[in-house]
């Protein structure tokens, strides 16, 4: 049996095995004595890496629990080449076996994996911005959100799962790659599921768009069978009349150019940009009855500076923008 502080084993390698053959590894190593402090903290370091690499070593940790009744456990670990060659002698006893130095390193690799095999406690997230304010969020597995004005998200992070929920406004996401725990965002109206990547929703009245900046994510429709792939410059946009619309391609220019405070508009129809302005304006912005909602614009401005675009609005096109101290009300102007 290798005494502690004998290296002739090595140690275990964190990326070059399996799962199941590194915890093997790591078991032997504890069982044969090993318990450096650098080691120890190597092992929680593997651990932690994956689900995987913790479900793999609760197996082999309980095969060794079982092996401790095992004749020639000791010739065996002495030998570990020669595995398929054993013959089993009478049984000896898990007293002699677990005597000395070896049961306090059982015991130590015991109470490390004990602690990492602890379900991971729920990660609960909440995050919200006021009215006119644009901020980046971090998450704790390493991915960022970056809400607009008057936005909400909320959800859940867990061992096995990443789960969020779009309540209001919209939202860029830079998601950190894990393939044990894939994400996924529900903005009430459709379902987006990625592993790692970068992608913004928009979520406004009565429909929902999401776009694609990197790697690509699947969107699924709650009120409909199937599902979409978009890559990176793809979108698609999901109404009441047409829970999956056609993929489109986009301009990450414009699309995206609210994180820095800019509101672009190619063609857009006037309650599209009246909902975004409420995102930001001071105060609430409303279409009367009979507004030209479905009037097409195409403007470019920043988040400062809606009353001045709302007053040339007014000038240019046949709308009547009025305002007073708590809202503002853009009717039909003929």
């Amino acid at each position: 049996m290798k005494k502690p502080g004998d290296t002739s084993w090595g140690t275990p390698s964190t990326t070059d095995r399996t799962q199941d053959d590194g915890a093997r590894s790591w078991v032997l190593y504890f069982a044969s004595g090993g318990g450096a402090p650098e080691q120890e903290q190597a092992f929680a370091a593997w651990l932690a890496e994956s689900e995987a690499n913790r479900l793999a070593f609760d197996r082999a940790w309980r095969l060794w629990d079982g092996l401790a009744d095992v004749a020639q456990i000791e010739d065996i670990l002495a030998d570990r080449d020669n595995l398929k060659t054993f013959q089993p002698r009478p049984v000896m006893t898990r007293r002699l076996l677990l005597g000395g130095g070896l049961a306090a390193s059982l015991a130590c690799a015991a109470g490390i994996g004990l602690i990492a095999l602890q379900p991971a406690p729920t990660q609960d997230i909440l995050l919200t911005t006021p009215r006119g304010e644009i901020k980046t969020f971090p998450l704790p597995d390493g991915s960022e959100i970056t809400l607009g004005g008057a936005s909400r998200v909320r959800g859940e992070f867990t061992a096995r799962k990443r789960t969020l929920q779009l309540v209001d406004g919209n939202a860029f996401f830079d998601i950190a790659h894990d393939e044990s725990r894939p994400l996924t965002v529900d903005s009430g109206r459709v379902l987006v599921r990625v592993l790692g990547t970068r992608f913004d929703i928009k979520k406004r009245e009565g429909q929902v768009s999401v776009s694609v900046d990197r790697g690509h994510v699947q969107v699924i429709a709650e009120t409909a069978a199937g599902a979409r792939d978009l890559r990176a410059g793809e979108s698609i946009l999901s109404t009441t009349a047409l829970p999956l619309g056609p993929v489109q391609s986009f301009d990450s220019e414009t699309e995206f150019s609210w994180r820095s405070g800019r509101l672009v508009f190619v063609d857009a129809p006037l309650r599209d940009i009246v909902a975004d302005m409420n995102q930001y304006s001071d105060r609430p912005v409303r279409l009367a009855p009979g507004a030209p909602a479905d009037l097409r614009l195409t403007l470019s401005f920043s988040i400062g500076q809606i009353g001045q675009v709302l007053a040339g609005l007014d000038a240019a096109y046949p709308i009547d923008v009025r305002d007073n101290e708590t809202e503002i009300v853009i009717a039909n102007g003929f």
